[in-house]
This record gives C-alpha cells, sequence and structure tokens, in this order.
C-alpha cells in the first residue's frame, strides 16, 4: 500500500505538477463558466501562471489551461462577495486583491506560486509574498467580475495600473500592459484607413529598465504577436486577423479586415507588466 501511494505521488510529479500541500481555487471565467481544482505549478520557479497562461489540476487528474484575460476572478473560498468588497473593485478592467479579513489591497497580479503563495504588486511597485489561505479572491478584471456577480452598485473612479503615464483624457482609451487585448469599441472594414495618437509608457517586466513607449524596446522573440516588432510595443488586431505594429505611427494604417478593432502590448509574458498606452483613434471609412 506504502509503495503504491509513493509510486502514484513519483506519477503526478513526472506529469509535471504537484498536488501534495496545494491549495484549491475556482477559476471563475470571462463567460460564466466555473472550473474548480489545485493550484498546480511548473518550472524551478514553482508557478501557475505562465506564458500568460493560468493553469488549474482538476479532479480527474488532468489539467486544464486558461489565457490570463479569459479569467474574470480566482476564488478561494467561494460563496458571493459582500457589496463591500465589489464596491472596491476599480473602475474599468482594473485588479483587486480581497483578504479573508474583509480588507482589499489595490495593485496588480503577478503569479501564484507553489500552490500556496499570492505574488501581488501593489500600487507603489512593491512586490509581496501573501499565504493563498489569506486571501479570498483575486480579481484579474473588474468589469467582467461585476457582470459574474451582478452587481450594479456605485464604482470606484481609480484607474490602477496607470501611474507610469498618469491617467487617460477625453476621447482616449486606456490599453493596459498586462490585458492581452482591449476592445476599443470601433468597428472597421478592410480597407479603412485608422490612425492613431499614442502616449505613454508601459513595463514589461519587474526590472528598472524594462520600459518601453509604443514603439517597443529592443529584443524581438517569435513568440511575441508581432515577432518583427521589439517588446512592450502597441499593437493592433482586427477580428481573428494577424496582428500589427501600430507603435508610434500618425499617419495612418490601413485595416486588414472586417471586425472589431482590437489593441494589446507586443509581449508573450502578461503577467510582470504594469503600466498603459492612451491611445486616441480617428478613422477614415471606406466607400464599397
Amino acid at each position: 500500500m506504502a509503495r503504491r501511494m509513493l509510486l502514484t505521488a513519483i506519477a503526478l510529479v513526472a506529469c509535471g505538477w504537484s498536488v501534495l500541500a496545494v491549495e484549491r481555487a475556482t477559476f471563475i471565467l470571462t463567460s460564466g463558466e466555473r472550473i474548480s481544482g489545485n493550484v498546480v505549478y511548473h518550472t524551478e520557479s514553482r508557478e501557475n501562471l505562465i506564458g500568460g497562461y493560468l493553469n488549474i489540476g482538476t479532479s480527474d487528474g488532468k489539467e486544464q489551461t486558461f489565457r490570463q484575460e479569459q479569467v474574470a476572478v480566482i476564488d478561494f473560498i467561494g460563496g458571493t462577495p459582500s457589496n463591500d468588497e465589489l464596491g472596491a473593485l476599480p473602475d474599468g478592467s482594473g485588479q483587486l486583491l480581497a483578504m479573508r479579513d474583509g480588507t482589499t489591497r489595490d495593485g496588480r497580479f503577478v503569479n501564484m506560486i507553489a500552490g500556496t503563495t499570492v505574488r501581488w504588486r501593489e500600487t507603489g511597485g512593491n512586490v509581496q509574498d501573501l499565504p493563498i489561505t489569506s486571501v479570498a479572491r483575486i480579481y484579474l478584471n473588474a468589469d467582467s467580475a461585476r457582470n459574474t456577480f451582478n452587481y450594479t452598485g456605485a464604482r470606484r473612479s481609480t484607474r490602477p495600473n496607470a501611474s507610469i503615464s498618469g491617467g487617460a483624457q477625453s476621447g482616449e482609451i486606456t490599453v493596459q500592459a498586462n490585458m492581452r487585448w482591449t476592445d476599443t469599441g470601433v468597428a472597421v472594414r478592410r480597407g479603412d484607413i485608422v490612425r492613431f495618437q499614442t502616449r505613454g509608457q508601459i513595463k514589461f517586466g519587474d526590472g528598472g529598465s524594462m520600459t518601453s513607449g509604443p514603439d517597443g524596446a529592443g529584443g524581438n522573440s517569435p513568440a511575441f504577436p508581432v515577432p518583427a516588432m521589439g517588446v512592450g510595443g502597441l499593437v493592433g488586431r482586427v477580428g481573428n486577423s494577424a496582428p500589427f505594429p501600430i507603435g508610434s505611427n500618425s499617419n495612418g494604417i490601413t485595416m486588414p479586415a472586417d471586425g472589431r478593432l482590437m489593441l494589446g502590448v507586443n509581449d508573450d509574458n502578461l503577467g510582470d507588466n504594469s503600466g498603459a498606452f492612451f491611445v486616441r483613434i480617428n478613422r477614415t471609412t471606406t466607400r464599397r
């Protein structure tokens, strides 16, 4: 019996993750679906969020993987959040950490470590490791969380993650650096000419020199949405078409397809990003 248990544990580790001494969580997806299981981890750094994907080990011994932007809330305790907690959510798609003692913390989610720890970056930039046993919920997308819990009460007017560049001005779209795609609300047609006016600076990592303007910093990667562009640059996408570079180009870009215009940053790992670009859009519609 003991030998069989040991072999089972070895098999689990060989599969790439461990269920020993890890906490459980429920991923509440932006679609409303809920997936519960163990907070698994990978690599020597024992991380859950890898390459922009969150991972959860389900009861059937398998593992499910979701892009971070697919997950609205990571819930550790279940139940319905209080109105005070939901009222503390920042405006827009910002993030919030809710503690089990009823307090909340502004900042950005960094990762979950070893299945037992939440790594959280406070608004001032300080990174803290907190035991999951003290955390109630991680709100990864405030707007989606409000929809999930049918919250229609008062909202805060803060703009977290924008301290590097200030806040958005009237008519500007905020493109958070840790969100894969931001929906601009603009529907375009193939051949439309769209002009972008972009300002701001983002961080694409924890290091003090890891900053980028709209044109991106040095270092390309085939894993980036636009491999030929530097890390952290402003990129766009229309519907499901291929992403394209925008940067500081204000001369006009021809839209490649019909669909909704989305904006993002050129990075394959968004979990340690912070800051935002602020973009003003002017469109010239083609005639057909």
